[in-house]
């Protein structure tokens, strides 16, 4: 990383500018909007309408999305061979105004049960950093299933569908097709959680279909590709508001084209401070970002960072306490060598002392926490002991229910108090929900909160639009799910401690408790031998759930195998409750305990013991108390 820092409340004046700023500055002179105040804390990124901008053009080259229609002869998209023979590659037809992909039983995926198809083109090496999202636009009248992306093709390395390609877009990176003869457009995006990069241009392209697993036959029409670059979100506005993600951590930011200077007067409270990121959309050049405050004629630079390093946010923060009570003007400048360069300035945010009224809330989803197996809800095993503690000084729900048994359907319902159904339908795992519903961060947001989401299941932020006019949003998966508690907590702290303001509403939603059930030491071994883990893992390769014979060949009963998941689901529990406990300790350890709401929660229930086998599960296998 390549940063050079100076935080500072006597120094220079900045010279960025110079001869654009004297205007702007004799126009603030001659008064203006009233000064911001900061009764809570305030996002600046929300009063760009009372902002003096200077500079920030739009560049004029900013490229083009690269798009094939199919209206027209496309013969640079051709079918994919599956690996091994497994089916038939499919037959493309040409229509008036479509690719249509027709299939058969000689499609079917021998292992999936489904028909299966891939197309796909060249590229003229492009980078995927470089480029956002992918549009297809698209119809069926049949039982199609849903669409998905694939990458680099290679003979050498097949991935799970048997389709040649080095790598693909992770499986909740599906997008479920509308089935009633309209054009619907699909966005798939590309930078994901979890999605498996390689080293090297991005030369290939695949679109890979399949259809419901009891279909026969099967048709696809395709319209029109669309590969969207990640500059042109960012061409409307010469400055404007997006949440772009650098190194797994998504900001809302204001994104500006250096040279750039935006300034704000503002009112500082007692205890005022500034907290703000800087960050890249590329590393093409260097930019240099600074932070200035006039007050009584002087401007002085009070932060500066020069930045090479498009991978991360940098994190700042200023002390504005030497001005308290008095109205400044603050402004964030950038300047850059190279023209076209994007600019974010991260949740810059101006804060004070504590409103007297205003607790921390701190909403924390255990994702796929089912009451059954708690202990703290009568469970005889001890999972939850730490929750048990808890409640004896809190309220407990002994009846609550979920509007959904998945994250993608139940988390945009309980962010929104509205039923799902009522909401949007499900189209695809990145279905967004629709402008005009306001979710539980925006509320908290508008009312002065800092707003944070730190989750391993992005279907409870990012995927579904649940990280809207979020401040900080982290939802990269942990190297297994069973120590997600572990990584969020650490980024929490860290948002805390670069972003100290308060009031806070953070929402936790971690997947301790997920398959594939790994849970970690000391935890591992509570509720289940070593030997019978190591046996339960190679049974989980050998069984499939939609095959029931499959138990008797690995040499087991589907009983075996359901308890050998629960004790591991148990373990993941008590994991999950220690991080718990570690939470509510730091947080008394700081003096936060007192001034803050915790609301624990689930997302849906959980099957232990039966996930992926329920269709074959034995009638007569025990349940484990």
């Amino acid at each position: 990383m390549k940063y050079s820092v100076t935080w500072s409340l006597s120094g220079h004046r900045s010279s960025l500018l110079a001869s654009l700023l004297l205007p702007s500055v004799l126009c603030l002179g001659c008064g203006g909007p009233a000064p911001l105040t900061v009764d809570m804390p305030l996002h600046l990124e929300e009063h760009l309408d009372v902002a003096t901008i200077v500079g920030s053009e739009v560049p004029d080259d900013i490229p083009e999305p690269v798009e094939w229609r199919f209206d027209e002869p496309q013969p640079d998209w051709r079918p994919a061979t599956p690996t091994e023979g497994l089916w038939e590659p499919v037959r493309p037809v040409r229509t008036d105004d479509a690719l249509r992909l027709p299939l058969s039983a000689a499609n079917r995926d021998p292992q999936e049960s489904v028909l299966a198809g891939t197309i796909y083109t060249e590229l003229p090496d492009l980078r995927l950093e470089d480029w956002a999202y992918v549009e297809i636009r698209a119809r069926t009248s049949d039982r199609m299933e849903s669409i998905r992306l694939g990458f680099n093709y290679t003979e050498e390395d097949p991935f799970d569908l048997g389709v040649p390609f080095y790598s693909a877009t992770p499986w909740y990176a599906r997008a479920f097709l509308v089935t009633d003869g309209t054009i619907q457009t699909y966005r798939l995006p590309l930078d994901l959680p979890g999605m498996r990069l390689w080293e090297g241009p991005w030369t290939h392209l695949a679109v890979l279909f399949v259809s419901q697993t009891d279909e026969e036959a099967a048709t696809l029409d395709i319209l029109s590709i669309r590969v969207v670059p990640r500059r042109y979100e960012y061409r409307e506005n010469a400055v404007s508001v997006h949440s772009p993600r650098l190194g797994g951590i998504s900001r809302r930011a204001i994104v500006t084209y250096p040279p750039s200077r935006l300034e704000w007067r503002v009112r500082v409270p007692e205890g005022g401070r500034l907290d703000l990121a800087s960050g890249l959309l590329d590393g093409a050049s260097d930019v240099r970002f600074r932070v200035t405050v006039t007050a009584g004629g002087d401007e002085v630079v009070v932060f500066e960072v020069a930045s090479a390093d498009a991978s991360a946010w940098h994190l700042g923060s200023v002390d504005l306490g030497a001005y308290a009570g008095r109205t400044i003007r603050l402004a964030l400048e950038t300047e850059s060598e190279r023209e076209g360069a994007v600019a974010f300035w991260g949740a810059p945010t101006v804060s004070g002392d504590r409103p007297p009224d205003k607790p921390n809330v701190i909403f924390y989803v255990i994702d796929g926490a089912g009451a059954d197996w708690m202990s703290l809800y009568g469970y005889n095993r001890r999972t939850t002991p730490f929750l048990e503690r808890l409640a004896r000084d809190g309220v407990v729900f002994e009846h609550a229910y979920s509007n959904a048994t998945s994250t993608p359907l139940s988390a945009p319902s309980y962010m929104t108090s509205l039923l799902y159904s009522a909401i949007m339908p499900h189209r695809s795992f990145f279905d967004r929900i629709p402008d005009g519903v306001t979710t539980m961060a925006e509320h908290f947001a508008r009312n002065g909160w800092q707003t944070g989401i730190f989750t391993s299941n992005p279907h409870a932020s990012t995927a579904r639009g649940l990280d809207r006019n979020v401040d900080v949003v982290r939802d990269l998966e942990p190297p297994v799910p069973a120590v997600s508690s572990e990584h969020l907590q650490r980024a929490f702290w860290k948002w805390r401690e670069a972003y100290p303001g308060t009031p806070y509403w953070a929402h936790f939603q971690t997947t301790d408790v997920h398959e594939p059930f790994r849970p970690k030491a000391p935890y591992s071994g509570l509720f289940i031998t070593p030997e019978l883990r190591a046996r339960y893992i190679e049974w989980d390769e050998e069984v499939q759930w939609w095959d029931t014979t499959s138990y008797a060949a690995a040499g087991i009963t589907v009983a075996q195998h359901a308890l050998a998941q629960q004790a591991l689901y148990d373990e993941g529990m008590a994991h999950q409750d220690h991080h718990l406990r570690r939470l509510v300790a730091r947080l008394k350890a700081l003096g936060e305990w007192e001034n803050t709401i915790l609301v624990i929660a689930a997302d849906h229930g959980y099957p232990a013991g039966s996930h992926r086998i329920m269709p074959g599960m034995d009638r007569e296998a025990p349940i484990v108390h």
